[in-house]
């Protein structure tokens, strides 16, 4: 039996042995070093405060913080590994290089053993520059209307703070031109709060990347008051008296639209039936005959008021201007109204002259006006004694004529016969 375990014996040995090495060479071609990719591990920056302490900001430029590692391990290795299994970082205070690279560290965390790492970039570019903070006004935008089946238009919108800071890079903080929310207002009625988020736009209108902003709102909604006023037609009528120039007579007038819709509170609105537009409204800077004028007439609306359809906003006003023409009448003394003359006196129309009367109007209304039309009257009071006065006379035309002033007339008294 024991002759029979030792036959052959360095054939045996020979045979385990290659057994084993055999058994080694498919367990190494099994789990061969291999590589595998781990894609877009965000960097994270340490030490930021290096920057920000000496009143500077950081900004990466875009995709610059996102690396792909290639882990080269045997292959029993790279089946369980993770992207939590390395740190990433880049150090602000360390590793900062020609004041616009920041070296990438990667460290190997888990607890299998791994052969190397590679990684496809080396540094986050980055922009140091000053920080600045500036204020900005709130501008409210609305979408969509209140209830209309009750005859509600929008009213006010205020925003919970008419001003926000915001803190950030000079470059980014220049661009931005203006802060707006949108909220909407889609069948409100009465007072409501509304919310939407804030929107930094630059000159034309364009999105800014808030990022490297801080300001307040920027990660939760902004909210919004809005109110709806109530509605009513009302009537106009434009004052006139100044829409002709002088030597001019007003003719004809139009208005389109003649009514127009206001909005305000029922307080507001209930007792007004007419818009009356103040004279200044009207001013045709000398034109003559038929013209055309445009009124902007929410400008005359009582605080609190709106003319919500901009269209009936803007009233077309057609008026003709007339020019005046002139017309002379001669009076002689007799024609004249002597009033208060003192006892004693009399007028002696043969010293006396003739009254020269330019008045001016309409053509039309002049051809039908005549001497007996025009009364002059002149009040001798003052007058006491004999001689020869210039005497103050008054001077009454129909309406729509045009008279002079200061009319004088030379008259001499003279003591009465008895």
């Amino acid at each position: 039996m024991k002759t029979k375990l030792f036959n052959n014996l360095l054939l045996k040995i020979l045979s385990v042995v290659g057994a084993i090495v055999l058994w080694l060479v498919v367990v190494n071609i099994d789990d061969a070093v291999d590589s595998r990719p781990l894609r877009n591990i965000k960097v994270n920056m340490v030490n930021m405060d290096a920057i920000t302490s000496q009143g500077q900001m950081c900004r990466i430029e875009e995709g610059t913080d996102v690396v792909d590692l290639t882990v080269y391990a045997r292959r029993s290795v790279l089946n369980s590994l993770k992207a939590s299994d390395f740190v990433v970082t880049a150090d602000m205070q360390k590793d900062l290089q020609f004041g616009s690279m920041v070296r990438i560290e990667v460290e190997y965390i888990g607890d299998s053993t791994i052969e190397r790492v590679a990684q496809n970039r080396e540094n986050v570019l980055v922009s140091i520059e000053e920080s600045v903070t500036e204020q900005f006004k709130v501008t409210v935008r609305t979408k969509g209307d209140p209830d209309k089946e009750k005859g509600l238009v929008p009213g006010s919108a205020v925003p919970e703070q008419s001003l926000i800071e915001i803190t950030g890079p000079a470059s980014v903080v220049d661009r931005i031109k203006s802060v707006v929310v949108e909220v909407n207002i889609t069948g409100i009625t009465g007072t409501m709060v509304r919310s939407g988020k804030l929107k930094l736009l630059d000159s034309e209108g364009k999105p800014i990347d808030g990022t490297y902003l801080e300001y307040y709102g920027k990660d939760q909604d902004f909210h919004v008051t809005v109110t709806t006023l109530n509605t009513k037609k009302v009537g106009i009528s434009f004052d006139t008296s100044l829409a002709a120039p002088e030597n001019c007579s007003l003719g004809a007038i139009s208005y389109l639209p003649e009514t127009v819709t206001i909005a305000g509170t029922n307080s507001q609105i209930k007792p007004i039936y007419n818009l009356e537009i103040p004279a200044e409204a009207l001013n045709p800077e000398g034109a003559i005959g038929k013209i055309e004028q445009r009124v902007d007439i929410s400008q005359y609306l009582s605080d609190g008021l709106l003319i919500p359809d901009e269209e009936e906003r803007e009233i077309v006003v057609t008026m003709e201007i007339i020019p005046h023409v002139s017309k002379n009448f001669l009076f002689q003394g007799d024609q004249i109204r002597w009033e208060n003359l003192q006892p004693g006196l009399a007028p002696d129309w043969s010293e006396s002259g003739m009254l020269e009367v330019v008045v001016s109007g309409v053509e039309s209304e002049l051809a039908e006006l005549t001497p007996d039309a025009v009364i002059l009257s002149a009040d001798l009071s003052e007058y006491q004694k004999p001689g020869t006065y210039q005497v103050p006379v008054a001077l009454v035309v129909p309406e729509g004529i045009q008279a002079p002033e200061g009319l004088e007339m030379t008259l001499t008294l003279v003591k009465a016969e008895e």
